[in-house]
């Protein structure tokens, strides 16, 4: 009786989430229905204090004042099987607070942000439940949140081939700083 009780859990459990290690993908996540060797793109915007400094060809240094810039990082999640995931990682150009451009990667990935890839890696258990967790925690966008102003400054897009998400934060979630964690 033990034996089929048990049995019953553990197919009970693998046909609501998916098991990494031993944490579970819930099945609201984007990432629980990936198939396999397919991705997930986060494209994450969120706004910084920061002095820009400018090196022209002469080898004169221009520095600014501190200022506000927003920082978009790009996160392609690829599943690579039933319980691994690895990551490229990849930023773009500062751009001027606030942000109207980031709207637009929610229809399609422009040539104009200028995405640079920065590394790879695995992802840890640990990172997966930060990705799952930042899906549950943010706040479904308006139409008047698309732009990244004083109101919305840290967004998340999750897009997959069939799903799309943006999501706002009331605080400061930001993946990069999470992962390195």
């Amino acid at each position: 009786m033990k034996k089929i009780i048990i049995v019953f859990l553990i197919f009970n459990l693998s046909t609501k989430s998916q098991t990494v290690g031993v944490f579970f993908v819930p099945q609201n996540s984007l990432l629980h229905s990936l198939p396999l060797n397919d991705s997930a793109t986060y494209y994450q915007c969120h706004v910084e204090q920061a002095i820009q400094q400018l090196s022209t060809a002469s080898g004169q240094t221009i520095t600014s004042k501190p200022q506000k810039f927003t920082i978009t990082e790009k996160f392609v999640v690829i599943k690579t099987d039933s319980v691994n995931y690895k990551v490229r990682y990849y930023t773009s150009s500062l751009t001027a607070f606030p942000n109207r451009k980031f709207s637009g990667l929610k229809i399609r990935e422009k040539k104009y942000w200028e995405f640079k890839k920065e590394t790879e890696f695995v992802l840890t258990p640990t990172n997966l439940k930060y990705l799952v967790a930042l899906e549950t925690k943010g706040r479904e966008t308006t139409e008047y949140d698309f732009a990244i102003t004083k109101y919305t400054t840290n967004q998340l897009i999750i897009k997959t081939k069939k799903a799309f998400k943006q999501l706002v934060f009331d605080g400061d979630y930001v993946l990069s700083q999470l992962f390195k964690k």
